[in-house]
């Protein structure tokens, strides 16, 4: 069996990010460990922000269920964070879109570094 274990993100101010994926995300901060301040994804898989000024801008995608969904949409809605339906947009909208487990709602918005952040799920409403 293969599975993501860690990422590693580059971030410019890494406490603005680790607010912002506690705030928005619900991921919670679980310290430092060396130059990585590291964020529990879930059970199996961390994301390990490194202060630096990120080289590219990442697409990350998670799979919410749907409360979940809700509950940060609604945080995004809250915070005047804008999103959309699709990578490009930010129309407020959800759209359903491909990805790994099949056609799911989704939603797209940026982080504090433009990192483009995809919300998606498939469980019933």
């Amino acid at each position: 069996m293969v599975r993501l274990d860690h990422l590693i993100l580059r971030v410019r101010s890494a406490p603005v990010a680790v607010r912002f994926y506690g705030e928005v995300l619900g991921f919670p901060h679980e310290g430092r460990q060396g130059p990585f301040d590291v964020l529990r994804i879930d059970t199996g898989c961390v994301i390990d922000l490194l202060e630096a000024e990120p080289r590219d801008e990442a697409h990350l995608a998670f799979h919410l269920d749907r409360a979940r969904f809700a509950r940060v949409r609604e945080r995004l809605i809250a915070a005047g964070i804008p999103f959309g339906g699709d990578p490009f947009s930010r129309d407020g909208r959800i759209r359903p879109q491909l990805g790994a487990g099949g056609w799911a709602d989704a939603l797209y918005f940026h982080d504090p570094d433009h990192h483009n952040l995809e919300i998606r799920t498939d469980d019933e409403h």
